[in-house]
């Protein structure tokens, strides 16, 4: 009788444990989606429980959405591989993103839980760490850089140098030391640098779109959109800034219609605005764009305007666009490669393919006639037979020397365009 009981107990002993180690189910699933753990790899479907120390991975195209035992939301994006060091209710939990992307909704009681001042999450990748203590998010890591980008809350994010740490004290005071995130700001983590760039306010359009596109859906931009960001909002030969909006007049103009004071909601100072360099601190303009396949950031453009009431620069269609799903398409049918490289083709002189390859910039460049202090992308002309995927454009009518004509669309845009430079009929 003894022995039986003691049976009984061992079983529930071991049963309690085994439920213990759950600490996500599956609640959407798209594509190929497995996950391994001690050694055993199964594909996941819909409803499967994932314990902890679980490696969760994701095939191209493919997407799964999980419940965390606190109601907490995660979103694996497609190729992808997330490994849960651990997690609970009580304790901050610790996820190790190796490589791909993630989208996450914290419960709000779950961040009431405890010292509302500690990071109740953290997110590692092989360069940077996350410290949640906001409630919606993304990160994105190659394996080389890593950005993040916060919809609603607080994050804090750093470099990592040991990602094989798992000890919440010692990832807090990480963090600690890090940039603090404020909604619509990202950041990014590059392989060479010492620390995450200055958080800077992401492209409003880019943002509204990455927020929206929670499932990782790939789409093409729509007509609508593309005829949307045909012309640039700056008259040729003028700066954004002498266009930008004049937030005083604007706020009158509201509070006549709404009668709304705006008084006491001045937007910041567009000091730093266009961004800045100064040793090893670096500030992106903001209204940049982040191909976040690469954790490049892209400026928005010599010619684009800023809107002082959210002390932020629009995308300029001499650079590209985005897209319904929220990633970046370069202007002049380019291509933007998976290590951020722009790649453009065009017909030299000569009649001959030539392809440009241009590392974009992150700081705003200054207008034209202004040039000076920002440094110009490295930028490679090679003579082969373009790609199938990048089409063919003659030069403009009237521009100058091929060479010439790539050095100022360079100096003028960071990019290069396949069109007349700025200013030019």
């Amino acid at each position: 009788m003894k022995c039986l009981f003691f049976i009984f107990i061992l079983l529930t002993t071991s049963l309690a444990f085994a439920q213990a180690k759950n600490v996500a189910v599956v609640k959407m699933l798209r594509g190929e989606v497995e996950v391994m753990t001690i050694g055993r790899t199964v594909k996941l479907k819909i409803e499967d429980w994932i314990e902890a120390g679980s490696v969760v991975k994701t095939a191209e195209k493919s997407f799964v959405k999980l419940i965390f035992i606190d109601k907490s939301q995660m979103n694996i994006g497609p190729n992808s591989e997330v490994k849960i060091e651990k997690f609970s209710q009580n304790d901050p939990g610790v996820i190790d993103l190796v490589k791909g992307k993630i989208r996450s909704q914290v419960t709000k009681d779950y961040l009431q839980m405890g010292n509302s001042n500690k990071s109740k999450l953290f997110i590692k990748t092989p360069n940077a760490v996350l410290g949640i203590r906001g409630t919606h998010f993304m990160i994105y890591t190659n394996g080389v850089n890593t950005a993040t980008v916060l919809f609603e809350g607080e994050i804090l994010f750093n470099k990592l140098d040991n990602r094989f740490t798992n000890s919440s004290e010692h990832l807090e005071e990480i963090v600690d030391r890090g940039v603090r995130i404020s909604p619509g700001e990202f950041s990014v983590v590059e392989k060479n640098s010492t620390a995450p760039t200055v958080p800077s306010i992401l492209n409003i359009k880019q943002r509204e779109a990455l927020e929206k596109n929670d499932t990782f859906d790939r789409r093409a931009p729509s007509s609508s959109e593309a005829d949307e960001e045909t012309k640039s909002v700056v008259p040729a030969g003028l700066s954004g800034k002498v266009v930008s909006n004049d937030s005083s007049i604007l706020k009158n103009e509201i509070s006549q219609v709404a009668g709304i004071n705006l008084s006491s909601h001045d937007s910041s100072s567009s000091q730093d605005a266009e961004g800045f360099k100064e040793g090893d601190i670096f500030k992106p303009a903001n209204g940049s764009i982040v191909h976040f396949e690469s954790g490049k950031i892209i400026a928005p453009g010599a010619d684009s305007a800023l809107d002082a009431n959210t002390n932020s620069y629009g995308l300029s269609p001499s650079v590209g666009s985005i897209a319904e799903d929220g990633s970046f398409v370069p202007a002049g049918g380019g291509e933007i490669t998976n290590d951020g490289k722009i790649i453009t083709s065009v017909i030299g002189p000569n009649g001959k393919p030539l392809v440009i390859v241009t590392e974009p910039v992150a700081i705003k460049p200054l207008a034209p006639a202004n040039v000076s202090g920002h440094g110009v992308p490295t930028t490679s002309i090679t003579t082969m037979t373009p790609p199938s995927i990048l089409p063919s454009s003659p030069i403009p009518s009237g521009t100058a020397p091929l060479t010439e004509f790539v050095q100022q669309n360079t100096i003028r845009n960071r990019t290069i365009i396949v069109k007349p430079p700025l200013g030019s009929n």
